[in-house]
């Protein structure tokens, strides 16, 4: 199976599942083409990724995932700089926002193809300016969409999450279990539950961030 991302989240996430990949940089031009509100944005980031794998890797399994963080039908990507980080951070602070991932599975043996969009509600913290240009500063903020990474040092900014924890670091396995099925695609026994660290509201900040 080959991974369209070279993301050290889901590669973490995929090699703890037991699944044997390859990760491959799609390589793509991650703007669409027309505006996309977020559901369409995921699904059609998520196959952007697989086509492109698909392509260079004839008769592979071709999986890839986007991710992103919603508020209030706003996508909050990856920002640019420290200044837009933080302008992340207050705009989600003491807020309830979604994550959605887009999943896409491609079968290039059969032909067959799935998809889907995983949700999960996340509530952040009131952040004072000064936990916000503390965990800016750390550097975690970039190259992580809404500017935190939920794994690292930015779970201590979440009050409490409800849906898959595995969703918001970038790769639903629950889901990704089920679209490798419906291509017929084996794959390990593992539990897609037992990678996850969530269930129904589990309060995440045991401590502030210093």
């Amino acid at each position: 199976m080959l991974l369209a991302s070279t993301s050290a989240r889901r590669i973490d996430i995929l090699t703890r599942s037991g699944i044997a990949f390859r990760a491959i940089a799609p390589g793509i031009d991650e703007r669409p083409p027309v505006p996309l509100g977020p559901l369409r944005f995921v699904a059609w980031a998520a196959r952007a990724k697989a086509e492109a794998v698909a392509a260079k890797a004839a008769g592979r399994v071709v999986v890839a995932a986007d991710t992103e963080v919603v508020l209030h039908g706003r996508i909050f990507g990856k920002p640019e700089d420290g200044a837009e980080a933080a302008a992340f951070l207050r705009a989600l602070s003491g807020k309830t926002h979604q994550v959605y991932t887009g999943v896409h599975v491609i079968d290039g043996r059969s032909g067959r193809r799935a998809r889907g969009i995983s949700r999960t509600h996340v509530t952040m913290r009131e952040l004072s300016a000064r936990e916000i240009d503390t965990y800016v500063r750390s550097g975690e903020p970039q190259d992580k969409a809404g500017a935190y990474a939920i794994q690292g040092e930015g779970r201590r900014l979440i009050a409490s999450i409800r849906g898959p924890y595995d969703n918001v670091v970038g790769m639903p396995m629950r889901l990704l279990t089920r679209l490798l099925g419906e291509c017929g695609v084996p794959v390990p026994a593992t539990n897609p539950d037992e990678l996850q660290q969530t269930s129904h509201q589990r309060p995440l900040a045991n401590r502030p961030h210093r």
